[in-house]
């Protein structure tokens, strides 16, 4: 039976194939390149796919009373947090790594959540959108990767790749 919380899992992973597929679009370019437009400076590539895992893992796992994964780094790339200096990254390998492990685990984990359960007060009470139900951190966390996957958008023209 498609429960609620399959659909929302669902949901986010579609969301995510669109990121993964800009990712791969980018794969070529400089991943530490920090654009410039308007004199506003736009977030690295690198530093988008780093600050999903986080909050995704924050979003996904720790809010939905899931078994967050240990993200050493995750301060650097959370909320608020700006582009580091190259040399400042941890491995790339790593970032991707998390990026893939924090994915899986937070589709299972949301997959599972009973839909009476998506009613809750989440297990970290923070409000998205006037609410802080389960649910919608789970809504939050697919629109947030939206959002940041069309930044990605704006980095293939940025670079010159044609996105369609």
């Amino acid at each position: 039976m498609r429960t609620e919380s399959i659909v929302l899992a669902d949901v986010m992973n579609k969301t995510r194939q669109l990121t993964d597929l800009y990712l791969n679009l980018l794969r070529n370019a400089d991943p530490y390149q920090v654009h410039e437009v308007d004199g506003k400076k736009l977030n690295s590539i690198l530093w988008i796919k780093a600050h999903l895992s986080v909050t995704e893992n924050w979003l996904l796992l720790r809010s939905t009373g899931g078994e967050a994964v240990r993200i050493p780094w995750a301060k650097q790339f959370g909320i608020g947090s700006v582009v580091p200096a190259k040399e400042e990254y941890p491995a790339q390998d790593e970032i991707d790594a998390v990026f893939k492990e924090v994915h899986q685990k937070a589709i299972t984990h949301v997959s599972s959540i009973a839909d009476d359960k998506l009613e809750l007060v989440n297990a970290t009470g923070f409000e998205f959108a006037g609410e802080n139900s389960t649910r919608s951190v789970i809504i939050h966390a697919i629109r947030h990767e939206g959002t940041h996957s069309g930044h990605l958008g704006w980095l293939c023209k940025l670079n010159g790749i044609k996105t369609i």
